[in-house]
């Protein structure tokens, strides 16, 4: 029985670090993609972009670990009514799974975002900056 549960936790650590590695993939992806519009629209490849990323990867990864938080809480009261009671409930880091397809989602629209969306929204932005300092 403990041998049963230690190969589902074995098998959930190694889901959990794969899980994890996605985000940062797909927001590489999305530098790439944002240095290419960058080029495309022939502007300037500025490190304050590149600082954003960056921030972007903690920002991401906070909210990732919160969830890897819950998912161990649920686990752990999960294995122990299984190993006490003899229940057989659901083990899966689900929180965590939709932590990281939520992001994905965000960063593939990113990626899929075409050069002069962005441009646009980006004047729009200005636009309302400027209108709050009149």
């Amino acid at each position: 029985m403990t041998h049963n549960i230690t190969e589902q936790l074995i098998t959930m650590a190694f889901l959990v670090v794969g899980i994890m590695v996605v985000p940062l993939l797909l927001i590489f992806l999305d530098f790439w993609a944002g240095i290419r519009k960058a080029r495309a629209r022939k502007e300037r490849i500025r490190s304050d972009k590149m600082k954003r990323t960056v921030q972007k990867v903690a920002r991401y990864y906070n909210a990732i670990l919160a969830m890897v938080l819950m998912d161990a809480v649920q686990i752990a009261g999960f294995v122990f009514l299984h190993i006490f009671n003899h229940w057989t409930l659901f083990t899966f880091p689900l929180f965590t799974l939709i932590a990281v397809l939520f992001i994905a989602a965000i960063e593939i629209k990113s990626i899929c975002e075409p050069a002069s969306e962005k441009e646009r929204r980006e004047v729009a932005d200005v636009a309302e900056l400027a209108k709050q300092i009149a």
